[in-house]
């Protein structure tokens, strides 16, 4: 049976993306998009389980079925729209692209304070909304800023950081070597930016996220401790009362320190997670995971 997740970071199917965003209009590919995620709802492959069972923890045990349907389908919605968004904006100017993404003032302020701080800032983000096309808007306002990604990532993947990196936004997998650029530009007091949302390793060490053990990334958090940055969460929504994605970000968390190590990445991952519940839940219809954060849940 075709894996629906495979299928979409398939390069055939993502260059077709990008070939109807060049040709289609702008509502035609939303209404598309509205159709497909209906259609992807009703078949329920294990993509949409998975969906649904992260939903589920988001939005709590009293969560009614119809409820979390609703927000299932429209977090599918906004995977194909935005995927849509993405490749067209990719085709525009840098400064027409840019201007795609809204940067409120205060959010304005944080950008200005991350750069040339001495020891740098890490910036943690969640996979929510459109966060590819709000990285090259965050880009734009960088003299330098490097992006983390899934090591040894699977063609589909690399070929979405092949289109992302040709506006100039410097993407890494995540390797020694990465690891290593990445704390030299800390050190330069550059930004260095990762998702703080996704389970990636058996390694990490579980720990509370939405009420239940997960095992969620600690490597942010790693990151600042050894070099001094600062952590900056934040996200990129989309609006429906503008109709325009925004960046919405906190001010820097300066990290906690008790002289024990474990102690410290255990006290400030609280603080990450904190931060990145409360983006979830204002918009978790915009929450793009696709894989299990609480495995047991989908066994079960």
């Amino acid at each position: 049976m075709i894996d629906v997740k495979d299928l979409a970071s398939d390069p055939r199917i993502m260059r077709l993306f990008m070939a109807l965003s060049r040709s289609m209009p702008e509502g035609m590919s939303h209404r598309l998009a509205l159709i497909a995620a209906g259609i992807t709802c009703r078949l329920k492959p294990k993509v949409y389980r998975v969906a649904r069972s992260n939903l589920s923890t988001v939005l709590g045990p009293g969560v009614e079925g119809q409820t979390l349907e609703r927000v299932v389908r429209q977090v599918f919605y906004t995977t194909i729209k935005g995927h849509f968004d993405l490749y067209r904006a990719l085709q525009m100017p840098r400064d027409e692209m840019v201007a795609l993404v809204d940067i409120p003032e205060n959010t304005q302020q944080v950008i200005r304070s991350m750069w040339d701080r001495e020891g740098g800032t890490v910036l943690v983000l969640p996979h929510l909304s459109n966060f590819d096309l709000g990285g090259q808007a965050l880009a734009a306002c960088m003299p330098e800023m490097q992006l983390l990604s899934l090591a040894n990532p699977s063609a589909g993947f690399q070929l979405s950081n092949e289109i992302r990196s040709r506006t100039g936004v410097n993407i890494t997998p995540v390797s020694p070597a990465a690891l290593r650029q990445a704390i030299n530009l800390l050190r330069r007091g550059g930004v260095v930016s990762l998702a703080g949302d996704r389970p990636v390793s058996e390694l990490d060490a579980p720990i509370s996220f939405f009420g239940r053990p997960a095992r969620v990334p600690s490597g942010h958090v790693r990151l600042a401790l050894k070099t001094g940055a600062a952590v900056v969460v934040g996200c990129f929504a989309y609006l429906p009362e503008t109709r325009r994605y925004s960046a919405q970000f906190d001010s820097p968390l300066e990290m906690v320190l008790t002289g024990n190590r474990e102690e410290e990445v255990q006290l400030n991952m609280r603080l990450v997670l904190d931060a990145l519940e409360r983006f979830i839940r204002n918009w978790p219809g915009q929450w793009q995971m696709y894989v299990p954060v609480w495995p047991e849940l989908l066994q079960a």
